[in-house]
């Protein structure tokens, strides 16, 4: 008894690849900025993480300067927002790719707890912005449990 390698039929398997393809595209076609409008559609990898008495918020902003970042706080969120310069602009070259993105872009991160909105640091260095918000202190949550008649 011989053995027949078995395949799939790749007349069966394209349209699916390609509907796949298709929709990839138009969700990549229909994404819009969240914030504003001249804003680019990508922001900075962040962590946001609490410690016993703050919530600390790290965003990788290499290239960054410290005049050109915004950070504000609104609705127990953070917002980054920054504008990325191209120094130099070279036009006797040709690009065979071009991944580097110049112009303004924003990030709204929800806090985790609700913090002071006059104790907050923000610190630039080596292309990290690190930003430190104390927590309020909660009120003990009493709360009253109600009997189901």
């Amino acid at each position: 008894m011989s053995l027949i390698r078995w395949r799939r039929n790749p007349m069966l398997q394209r349209p699916w690849m390609r509907m796949t393809d298709v929709l990839d595209e138009l969700d990549r076609l229909m994404t819009w900025p969240t914030a504003m409008s001249e804003e680019a559609e990508y922001g900075p990898a962040v962590d946001v993480y609490e410690t016993d008495d703050e919530v600390v918020v790290k965003a990788q902003l290499p290239g960054v300067k410290k005049e050109d970042v915004d950070v504000s706080i609104a609705d127990n969120a953070i917002t980054i927002r920054a504008e990325t310069r191209r120094e130099e602009e070279v036009e006797e070259e040709d690009y065979f790719r071009r991944e580097l993105r110049y112009g303004t872009w924003a990030r709204r991160l929800p806090l985790p707890t609700q913090i002071d909105e006059e104790q907050v640091t923000a610190k630039l260095s080596d292309g990290v912005l690190e930003v430190r918000a104390k927590k309020v202190e909660q009120p003990e949550e009493g709360g009253k449990k109600v009997e189901v008649e």
